[in-house]
């Protein structure tokens, strides 16, 4: 592996250029590529073959090499060899990381995963978006609460606390980010889970904000991960290695995390998934991370449709066969159809996809503590089911999806899908979830009984 100060001599020695010009020669050179080895996006084959994946593995290593990382502080490229990226991989290959998470009862651990593994991903949903303060704590104990979730992959952010907002890189973000903090291990400590992974730091994101939270008696290497995130496409900057570093120095699991939009440098999923496998291994390079989330959106915000998933499940499959590390995903509706039947059942075709494309922990799965029930349901129901038979079925469940977003006025506010005191969903979106888990069966979802 390439040691993490090495990052500090190529970031200051290598080629400089201006954003607009890295840009423009990634845009090209992943066009160069698709066209090269032939790869296409088929949208009458989302689960990804073989063939493909191989393909997407090769392009992405290639585009690594040719593009490289730009560091928008310094203006200048960081360069790999082919020959360096490929050693980061076999090292992942023939090492598969195993990376346990929370303590005591609590404990999980996080294994790589193929594609047709009878053993389900992680179930470790958590609340997403802005939380208001008067409904954080019951937002977070509906996923807390609930036995099948493993753990929370992500909790906050803050909205503002006693009318204080939390902006980035003031006293303000560390003032909310230590309420929110404190205040997740008070749920899990009264839903008598105090070990529990709280997954990624959230509304401490600026290096300042993420180092007040971690000590003792708050986010600690067992409850916590902190974001290197690469910024799409290929771009890093000095805050991404240091927290790098940080991690590497304290035990902590960094939050690996790569996604490529559709429709902008990356015109279709073809490109977006050979994007996708380039920004993992360029991370994997700095990071040294245990798992990757593997995430892809339209330029427009919109995500969970055919297209998206395709690039996944082409990057989460070239993963499987040449990285083998353990992938994380998504498995969650659109903003605009959250706690409702259309993003209940958009979540569900994300969790079909993901799950027979390999991936091996959950850190979003809906809305709410009973929608992440949902989606472990489906984890539980597709691991190890034909790839063909896979395919088959989530195309199913996306036309229904589509169908239901086109009856849907919007979301629904947490405070109007739980009971903010008992904790407990109301009606109408326990209605949902049974009509949703209906229609799953009727198209063939196979889950257990009772």
């Amino acid at each position: 592996m390439i040691p993490i100060m090495e990052f500090q001599q190529r970031s200051l020695r290598g080629p400089v250029k201006k954003s607009a010009e890295f840009d423009l020669g990634y845009a090209r050179k992943v066009r160069e590529l698709v066209a090269k080895h032939q790869i296409a996006y088929d949208a009458e084959a989302l689960i990804v073959d073989d063939p493909t994946a191989d393909a997407i593995f090769q392009a992405g290593v290639e585009l690594l090499a040719e593009v490289g990382l730009f560091h928008l502080d310094t203006q200048r490229v960081v360069q790999f060899s082919e020959s360096e990226i490929r050693e980061v991989a076999t090292h992942y290959f023939t090492n598969p990381p195993q990376q346990q998470f929370g303590a005591g009862g609590d404990r999980i651990s996080v294994a790589y995963r193929t594609s047709d593994d009878r053993r389900p991903p992680i179930l470790a949903g958590g609340p997403a978006g802005s939380i208001q303060e008067e409904w954080f704590v019951p937002y977070v104990q509906s996923f807390a609460q609930e036995e099948t979730n493993r753990a929370l992959g992500i909790a906050g952010g803050i909205a503002s606390v006693g009318g204080v907002e939390p902006k980035a890189g003031t006293l303000s973000e560390v003032y909310c980010a230590l309420w929110e903090s404190r205040k997740l291990l008070e749920i899990a400590g009264n839903v008598g889970r105090p070990g529990l992974h709280l997954g990624l730091l959230c509304t401490a994101s600026t290096a300042g904000a993420i180092l007040a939270c971690v000590g003792p008696g708050l986010r600690e290497p067992h409850n916590t991960q902190i974001g290197i995130h690469i910024i799409p496409e290929q771009k890093i900057d000095w805050t991404r290695l240091l927290l790098a570093q940080f991690c590497q120095d304290r035990g902590i699991t960094p939050w690996t995390s790569c996604m490529s939009m559709v429709g902008a440098l990356n015109r279709n999923g073809a490109e977006a998934a050979v994007g996708i496998v380039a920004n993992l291994l360029g991370q994997l390079a700095y990071g040294h991370g245990t798992v990757a989330s593997l995430f892809s959106n339209h330029l427009d915000g919109r995500w969970a449709d055919a297209e998206t998933q395709w690039a996944f499940s082409g990057a989460a499959r070239a993963s499987e066969r040449h990285v083998r590390v353990a992938i994380s995903g998504v498995c969650g509706g659109m903003e605009k159809y959250w706690r409702t039947e259309a993003g209940m059942l958009q979540a569900a075709a994300m969790a079909i996809s993901n799950t027979a494309s390999g991936f091996a922990y959950c850190w979003i799965a809906g809305h709410s503590g009973l929608e992440a029930r949902l989606v472990g349901e489906i984890l539980e129901a597709v691991a190890g089911m034909d790839r063909d038979r896979a395919n088959e079925l989530l195309r199913k469940v996306l036309e229904l999806a589509d169908g239901k977003i086109k009856e849907t006025g919007g979301p629904r506010a947490f405070p109007d899908a739980y009971d903010l005191k008992t904790v407990k969903p109301k009606p109408e979106l326990l209605a949902d979830y049974h009509r949703v888990k209906e229609n799953l069966n009727r198209l063939g979802v196979p889950f257990a009984r009772g």
